[in-house]
């Protein structure tokens, strides 16, 4: 069980990656496949979620493997190959010459085109499709 100083780090971790990807709570529920209930406890400080829904949060977040299982004591493991959203993330965030706004900007443009590969059934994306 997760202290209420683990619960509060984590929900200012959530709460960075939230507005870092313009995304509400309700949205990153969707997202999940949870109801916002849930996700409204976890910002609320009442609740943590599970490991893997952690996981599953920072992918969709796109945002470094840790950034939010750390604040809860979750042991991460990094699975290789996967590190294309942090490298974007962190490329973005070092960069001394992009401020918080551009640096939303890119990151929004990044999930934008990974959203629309997705959809593309992992094909490129040509302009005007």
């Amino acid at each position: 069980m997760a202290t209420a100083e683990q619960r509060r780090a984590f929900r200012e971790a959530l709460q960075q990656a939230l507005d870092d990807a313009r995304m509400s709570a309700r949205g990153l529920a969707r997202a999940l496949g949870m109801s916002p209930a849930s996700v409204s406890k976890w910002v609320r400080e009442k609740t943590t979620p599970a490991p893997d829904t952690v996981a599953r949060a920072e992918k969709l977040l796109a945002v470094e493997s840790g950034t939010l299982s750390r604040p809860l004591g979750y042991v991460v493991i990094d699975e290789p190959g996967d590190s294309r959203a942090s490298s974007v993330t962190k490329a973005a965030k070092s960069d001394p010459r992009l401020g918080p706004r551009e640096q939303a900007v890119l990151l929004a443009v990044y999930r934008e085109l990974v959203r629309q590969y997705a959809r593309a059934g992992g094909k490129p994306v040509e302009p005007g499709d």
